[in-house]
């Protein structure tokens, strides 16, 4: 008895011990050396208990800190994707490994060894990598080039830069062969992209781009009014919207002006000629010979007693003067994304003051508030907001631009109900109903050890105990009837001489007087404590009597 109530309390010690541990449950598996020793220094940080598997590849936490577990690793980028870099060659290769093979987990490998380089820059949490490697034919002078597609997954209001998308480009470009940085083509997790590979269509990214650029500057303009004016009429009593109407041309003037008073002397080039008339020199007779054509001989005309006219002379100037005219080339580009007209659309609430024309009910609490009623904006405070906004966002009325303050009321929005938990029967979640459960079937099993076990245990030692003590009674009258002197003999063989011996020496009046003595005693105790019972035994002798 000793060593069954023993089992039972440390079995009931071990179930009480058992069911206040917390369960683990399974938080991440196949984790790295890297992944598992900072995913336990933030669990240490955080008061997350939890448990490390022998191998250091998996972490148990208890199951009510599953989901805060897993929120605070991935405010943190953890666990990172476990890229498999070039330890996959440290597996032993099977016999008869096919080239194929080879050639992929050789571009497994180079992929997530560029992973990890990539995932090393500060704004990136975690990156893929898929390459384009087309093998070389033979016999075949066209070679397709290799290409890249990059998924990056930023970290938290992180943003890349320019730069770092170029240098993620020639990064991924110097370490694949035959890879050319305008090859690589790389995305964000939102989808946006960052860099365009060859072969995209240039129209539609730039419209997209345009669109994007567009969508950015209205939001930007709308956040800018709303934090202004809201720190007029306060924050959430106003709503700005800006459309923007932006020219996306890319336009190109080239112009010269000269200058007429800036005129230089280049060059002046003169030329002087003289020209001889004799036709009018002639002989008398009209003809014309050798002698009276030569120059010097003025009187041969009279020697020979005929006269003569004199020769025409003409005298030419020619000058030619350049000059340089100062001159003036202009090329203009107008840059992109100019606005050509803005439309702003300003709302805002007006204030709320306490009603004092609402009295106080008499069954109102001690922290009563009289209600509050709508006051709206003055015109001055409405033309002062205007003008902030047109300051604000370069209103100018010569491109149309339009600028519109309205003060109405806000809707009041009802407060929104808490979302009914599904978890939840009647007011308990599930993991409470579940503990109990567990201490009520522990109960239950407790309340059937006592009944069916240690009661009849107890009861057992109880009834055991008069029994005992009957006997020494019986031995004790036994004694008592026998003669003075006499000695009380020694039990013997049934049917042996010392069984006659006793018979002669216990006197039978007296024993049967006690015997009917103790008889009736018990009957009475009977009747006593089984009322009930002793009426249907009599009952049962009346019907057998009749």
């Amino acid at each position: 008895m000793l060593v069954t109530f023993f089992g039972l309390a440390v079995f009931f010690i071990f179930v009480a011990a058992r069911s206040n541990t917390p369960g683990m449950t399974l938080l991440y598996s196949k984790l790295s050396t890297i992944d598992a020793t900072e995913i336990a220094a933030k669990l240490d940080n955080t008061h997350i208990p939890y448990k490390l598997s022998a191998d250091g590849t998996q972490v148990m936490v208890p199951q009510k800190d599953v989901g805060k577990a897993r929120i605070l690793l991935a405010e943190d980028g953890l666990p990172s994707e476990g890229s498999v870099g070039y330890e996959i060659f440290d597996q032993k290769q099977a016999f008869g490994t096919t080239r194929f093979v080879e050639n992929i987990d050789a571009q497994r490998a180079l992929e997530g060894a560029l992973a990890r380089t990539i995932n090393s820059i500060d704004d990136v949490r975690s990156s893929r990598i898929q390459l384009v490697l087309p093998q070389h034919e033979l016999f075949s002078n066209n070679e397709t080039p290799a290409s890249a597609s990059v998924f990056l997954n930023l970290r938290n209001t992180a943003s890349i830069t320019p730069e770092q998308i170029h240098a993620i480009q020639h990064l991924i470009a110097a370490a694949v062969p035959r890879l050319k940085a305008e090859n690589v083509a790389i995305i964000d997790q939102d989808g946006n992209l960052l860099a365009q590979g060859e072969g995209s269509n240039s129209d539609d990214y730039s419209a997209d781009s345009n669109a994007s650029l567009t969508e950015k500057y209205d939001m930007h303009m709308a956040r800018q009014i709303e934090d202004m004016v809201g720190r007029i009429v306060g924050y959430g009593n106003v709503r700005a919207n800006v459309t923007a109407e932006m020219d996306f041309d890319q336009i190109s003037s080239n112009s010269e002006s000269y200058d007429p008073n800036g005129q230089v002397v280049r060059s002046t080039q003169s030329d002087t000629s003289s020209n001889i008339d004799n036709s009018s020199s002639q002989n008398a007779n009209g003809a014309v010979s050798v002698s009276t054509n030569l120059p010097g001989l003025p009187n041969n005309g009279a020697a020979n007693g005929k006269s003569a006219l004199p020769a025409s002379k003409n005298d030419t100037d020619h000058e030619i003067t350049n000059y340089d005219i100062s001159k003036t080339v202009q090329t203009t580009r107008h840059a992109t994304g100019t606005i050509k007209k803005l439309s702003v659309a300003v709302l805002v609430d007006g204030k709320y003051v306490p009603d004092t024309s609402v009295t106080k009910p008499k069954n109102a609490p001690a922290d009563w508030q009289p209600p509050k009623k709508y006051v709206p904006l003055s015109k001055t405070a409405i033309s002062q907001i205007t003008e902030l906004v047109k300051s604000a966002v370069g209103y100018n009325a010569d491109r149309g631009d339009i600028v519109q303050v309205v003060n109405m009321q806000f809707a009041q929005e009802a407060t929104p109900l808490p979302p009914k938990n599904t978890s939840e029967f009647m007011g308990f979640q599930k993991s409470d109903l579940l503990s109990m459960a567990e201490t009520l079937a522990l109960s239950i099993v407790a309340v059937l050890v006592i009944l069916l076990v240690l009661r009849p245990l107890a009861l057992h030692m109880i009834e055991s105990a008069p029994r005992i003590g009957a006997s020494a009674g019986a031995a004790d009258e036994m004694t008592g009837l026998l003669p003075a002197g006499a000695v009380p003999p020694q039990l013997a063989a049934p049917g042996g001489p010392a069984a006659d011996d006793l018979e002669n020496m216990i006197d039978m009046s007296q024993v049967e007087g006690k015997v009917k003595a103790s008889s009736v005693q018990k009957i009475s105790e009977l009747v006593q404590n089984h009322p009930a019972e002793t009426v249907s035994v009599i009952r049962s002798w009346m019907s057998q009597e009749n």
